[in-house]
């Protein structure tokens, strides 16, 4: 395990054809998948305004004492204190797979696929800003490998082991098109990482990335990548910012911090659950495939199969969130309701 450590610390047919044997292979790609467990969408009980408040101060003041002792950390130190934060929960994800004990050689090999995948990636992404890897800044490429990693690892904690092979980088449409759109690195999120816009930009990104795993697994077959992932990137912007957010701005009069803090914790969140019903979908939409009249199966498997049931699956888990996160503001600050709105919201949002 201490190799993989001192490693990853180095290296910071015919178009529109398919014949009968191409269609059942394409309907059983999908059918080892498994579909994780529904996540509860309950609404969380808020804490008291005076506990809240306790944390948050006890939280800031932890942070200006570890501002103060990581002055007298030696380099090599803080590098490695944060190779074991990047490798500690990759370790926990796929100890879900293989047995650290009896599998320890299995799980070397799964933690080296997935440190190589995220160096690979990582210059892929940068490429995408126009640099060579030689060029990379070292702390781009240190940023936006601990992206990867993230968007990995809850891949893995959904048994998604596909999106390790790296013959296919669909799920980097995101990050690729936000480079793309950048005009250099100066005007990227990861130079402007504490930018309350590009905060929002860069959650929605991650988001988009988180989902677009999933498609790597199980298309739908929908074959444009890009197109899927502006399609749920434009998803998650019109229900989580255009929608939650405008609304609680409105309702509770947000400052922009306080926008981009939630903003970031609401899109995240949903792109998670939109990953999960994604993946959860994959068994009933390959057996209704299967049943179908044959001439409706080609073209559904040539042109894409409806993804409504995904997105509506999405909606149920999400407005538990959406409750939830106003319910919390109402209990711990109940004096930022703007009372003329409340009757308005009601219907809408609860």
């Amino acid at each position: 395990m201490s190799m993989l450590l001192d490693e990853y610390m180095r290296g910071s047919g015919s178009e529109g054809y398919l014949s009968d044997d191409d269609l059942e292979r394409q309907l059983q790609a999908g059918q080892s998948l498994p579909s994780p467990p529904l996540p509860s969408s309950r609404p969380a009980r808020a804490d008291s305004e005076q506990d809240a408040a306790s944390l948050l101060t006890n939280a800031f003041a932890q942070i200006a004492i570890q501002e103060d002792k990581e002055q007298t950390v030696d380099t090599a130190v803080k590098a490695a204190s944060h190779g074991v934060k990047v490798l500690a929960p990759l370790l926990t994800a796929i100890t879900n797979w293989v047995d650290p004990q009896a599998q320890s050689e299995q799980l070397e090999q799964v933690m080296a696929k997935t440190l190589q995948r995220v160096s690979k990636d990582a210059l892929y992404v940068v490429s995408a800003f126009g640099l060579a890897s030689e060029d990379s800044p070292p702390w781009l490429t240190s940023q936006i490998s601990g992206q990867i990693m993230e968007v990995l690892i809850r891949a893995i904690e959904r048994n998604n082991g596909l999106v390790l092979e790296d013959q296919n980088r669909a799920y980097l449409a995101p990050l690729v098109n936000l480079a793309k759109q950048a005009e250099g690195i100066a005007t990227s999120f990861y130079s402007n990482t504490h930018d309350s816009t590009w905060q929002i930009v860069n959650a929605l990104t991650l988001a988009s990335a988180e989902v677009m795993t999933e498609y790597q697994a199980f298309s739908y077959f929908h074959s444009d990548p890009q197109g899927i992932a502006q399609m749920i990137t434009d998803h998650l912007n019109e229900r989580v910012v255009l929608g939650t957010l405008e609304a609680m701005e409105k309702r509770f009069g947000l400052s922009e911090s306080e926008r981009a803090y939630l903003g970031n914790s609401l899109i995240r969140q949903a792109g998670r659950m939109l990953a999960e019903a994604w993946s959860r979908n994959i068994s009933t939409t390959l057996e209704a495939v299967k049943e179908m009249p044959r001439d409706l199966r080609r073209e559904t498997v040539v042109n894409g199969y409806p993804l409504d049931q995904v997105f509506s699956d999405f909606e149920n888990m999400y407005q538990g969130i959406e409750v939830s996160a106003i319910s919390a503001i109402r209990s711990l600050s109940p004096h930022r309701e703007k009372q003329s709105m409340r009757a308005g919201y009601a219907n809408r949002m609860g």
